[in-house]
């Protein structure tokens, strides 16, 4: 038997996030195709595109610390991670919304549905303790 990996258990809920997320999106899009037009079913497109990359940059920025990093170290990361998430994803509405002339509402509900991935794999995930 092989080392186990460090956060093994968090890249798999990332990956769930991620596939919950483009799910989400994807649905989205096709609704507001359905319903609205293409250009609501692109900027829903691009909203849930904001999130998937931003969690997907946190992901990145967390999970390349080599095992037997100090704890210390892991909760920084983690939460200058968040803060860079934060930063980049002000950054791409910005860009979204200056030069790819998206309709705000479909991109802005999109993007803000797929923040739900996070709650459902919470729910979801086996955290392995007992009652």
């Amino acid at each position: 038997m092989g080392r186990p990996e460090p956060f093994a258990g968090a890249k798999r809920a990332t990956k769930r996030i991620v596939v919950i997320q483009a799910t989400i999106t994807l649905l989205a899009a096709v609704a507001c195709l359905i319903l609205v037009n293409v250009k609501a079913a692109y900027s829903a497109v691009v909203g849930g595109g904001i999130s998937i990359i931003a969690t997907l940059y946190f992901a990145r920025q967390v999970f390349s610390l080599p095992v037997g990093t100090p704890a210390e170290k892991i909760a920084t990361r983690f939460y200058l991670g968040e803060a860079l998430k934060i930063g980049l994803t002000v950054v791409l509405f910005s860009i979204a919304i200056v030069w790819l002339q998206v309709s705000f509402l479909p991109l802005f509900l999109t993007y803000t549905a797929t923040l739900m991935a996070y709650w459902l794999v919470l729910l979801i995930t086996d955290t392995g303790t007992t009652s």
